[in-house]
């Protein structure tokens, strides 16, 4: 066996190993949720069977309809929507904004504000929430409102957005924005026609993280919300699971009701998410 032929064979054992490293991750990390899965389908008898069974025997879809209809989670799951649409919106709206006047704009003090803004990255979030409850709470209209969800998720995290985002819009050539204010353009044309459109990788990742930053969040809700006719779904399953602790596929089942909407956003936004992270999306 001459050396070329050797140096083959190692690199197809080589490769064969590293696949089956990656598909046995992959099962490893899935599996979790194929048994969360499965147990959504199951009809109560079939929960504690061993060894347990990974394909329901009956499969049944009445654990889905029994949550939607008689728990109230088409409430809830309507509750989550009508904080997350806009709270979505508001976010990439005034992220986007601050970015690019920070990416296109001249300014004194340009760097130092800029530097001051990613700063406050460096803050635990936890650290902000009792003098954000404080203030809250002095003003009756904000409690127990689903607008104050909108507003704090609309503007939170603006720094790390900023500073995603800016890397985007500094690449856009400047000449195309000279251009545009040649044609006539003001400034909002210019962020709305020219930089908006050239930078829907940067936007949809931005609206993927904060689509589920607002979705999955339970304890500033849960801290803001107190009627449970405005509860979100984390508020919804948390609750239910307090009192259905046993009742595994009905839980499952509420918690696979709350990852279709976001699965369904990852899929629709993939591309542009997988373009964002291939074309450098943190660089500066």
């Amino acid at each position: 066996m001459n050396t070329h032929h050797k140096v083959r064979v190692i690199n197809i054992f080589g490769r064969s190993f590293l696949y089956f490293m990656l598909i046995g991750g992959a099962f490893i990390m899935l599996f979790p949720f194929i048994y969360m899965v499965s147990t959504s389908f199951k009809p109560i008898a079939y929960l504690f069977r061993v060894p347990p069974e990974l394909i329901p025997p009956h499969p049944t879809f009445k654990n889905y309809v029994r949550v939607w209809e008689e728990f109230g989670f088409a409430r809830y799951f309507l509750n989550s929507v009508t904080i997350t649409v806009p709270a979505v919106f508001l976010n990439v709206f005034l992220s986007s904004l601050t970015a690019y006047g920070f990416a296109k704009f001249k300014f004194p003090g340009k760097e130092i504000w800029f530097t001051v803004l990613i700063a406050t990255l460096a803050v635990p979030g936890l650290l902000l929430v009792i003098p954000q409850f404080d203030m809250i709470r002095r003003i009756r209209f904000f409690m127990d409102n689903r607008f104050t969800i909108i507003l704090t998720s609309g503007i939170g995290g603006i720094a790390f957005n900023a500073f995603f985002l800016r890397g985007f819009f500094e690449a856009i050539p400047q000449e195309m924005i000279d251009a545009a204010e040649i044609d006539g353009c003001n400034q909002f044309q210019i962020y709305y026609r020219i930089i908006l459109p050239l930078s829907k990788p940067a936007l949809a990742t931005l609206a993927i993280l904060s689509t589920l930053g607002t979705w999955d969040d339970y304890f500033w809700p849960s801290l803001i919300l107190s009627s449970e006719s405005k509860w979100t779904l984390p508020l919804g399953i948390v609750a239910f699971q307090g009192e259905h602790g046993v009742q595994w596929n009905m839980v499952f089942a509420a918690s696979i009701i709350a990852l279709i909407p976001v699965t369904i956003v990852y899929i629709v936004f993939q591309k542009y998410f997988i373009r964002a992270v291939a074309g450098g999306g943190l660089k500066m």
